[in-house]
């Protein structure tokens, strides 16, 4: 009896224990639901059996292909990179010229970069190559006034008009970056017409405006000054300077020119080419007695 106890005994223990030496663990079929925390990269098994490794190194100087800077557009993984842009000056008036200068780097080296291009703003317009300037990675070019008109008209008025540049380069590959800079154009006068800086106060040729051309005598505070009329005679029917200047739809601008309101001439010939004649300040409405057979009136120039 006692050995069929052992017996018993022992069969119980195995039972307990089971047929493995070691503990046993559950197998997951799925998807792991937490990644191992290592000091390197991680090597994260996909269901496919493919992997991908994501490094744990989050310096922005290992990444050859870091985000260009603000305003920079590039093409590429491996475009060139802009590290400054810059221009001599800031501003630039009629017969003056700035200097853009462009510093880059490349992920395949500066002996990558095969050069580039200053455009207008549209990039329709090409100003020329950049040239070499000192260290490698380091390119200039010089733009003038009369550069800039000629490829888009220079026209302000009263204000000064600011102009946008871009600078493109490229790589062997290809590849390409882009970055603008802006350039201001004033004149002292304060406008400038077809390029030429002037001032709308003054300019008999741009009076008030561009283009506004005043008869002779001159612009002053934005406005043409009074001028002559043309010759006129008795036969013209007008009796005083007055009617005179509405005939030419301007208004009779008593002792105006030259302190005069009307000049008097011996002969239509003598008037028409301005010679010996005789001024007087008279009002505007008084009537011509037509003794001399040709006048001329001060009027308005409001063409």
């Amino acid at each position: 009896m006692k050995v069929r106890h052992d017996i018993a005994l022992i069969l119980a223990l195995a039972a307990a224990c089971g047929d493995n030496e070691g503990p046993q663990t559950a197998t997951n079929t799925g998807t792991p639901t937490t990644t191992p925390v290592t000091d390197g990269p991680v090597t994260l098994t996909m269901s496919e059996g493919t992997s991908t490794s994501a490094s744990t190194d989050t310096d922005p100087t290992n990444d050859a292909t870091s985000v260009p800077s603000a305003g920079t557009t590039s093409t590429g993984e491996n475009a060139p990179v802009f590290l400054t842009l810059s221009a001599n000056v800031t501003q630039i008036t009629e017969g003056e010229s700035v200097t853009v200068t462009a510093i880059l780097t490349d992920p395949d080296g500066v002996e990558d970069i095969i050069g580039g291009s200053l455009l207008d703003a549209n990039g329709a317009v090409d100003f020329g190559p950049f040239v070499a300037a000192g260290q490698p990675g380091t390119y200039s070019i010089t733009l003038s006034w009369a550069q800039i008109h000629q490829a888009v008209p220079i026209h302000f008025e009263n204000m000064m008009e600011s102009r946008t540049f871009s600078a493109r380069f490229f790589d062997q590959a290809a590849n390409s970056t882009t970055k603008s800079i802006e350039i201001s154009l004033q004149c002292a006068g304060g406008s400038a017409c077809d390029g030429a800086c002037t001032d709308l106060a003054s300019d008999g040729a741009n009076c008030g405006t561009c283009g506004h051309t005043c008869t002779s005598m001159g612009c002053a505070e934005g406005g043409c000054s009074p001028t002559w009329s043309e010759c006129v005679t008795s036969d013209s029917g007008f009796a005083t300077c007055s009617q005179i200047c509405q005939s030419f739809g301007e208004t009779c601008a008593e002792a105006q020119c030259d302190g005069k309101t009307v000049f008097v001439y011996g002969g239509l010939s003598l008037c028409m080419k301005d010679e010996s004649a005789l001024g007087s300040n008279q009002p505007c409405d008084e009537i011509q007695n037509w003794g001399s057979p040709a006048i001329k009136c001060c009027c308005t120039d409001s063409n």
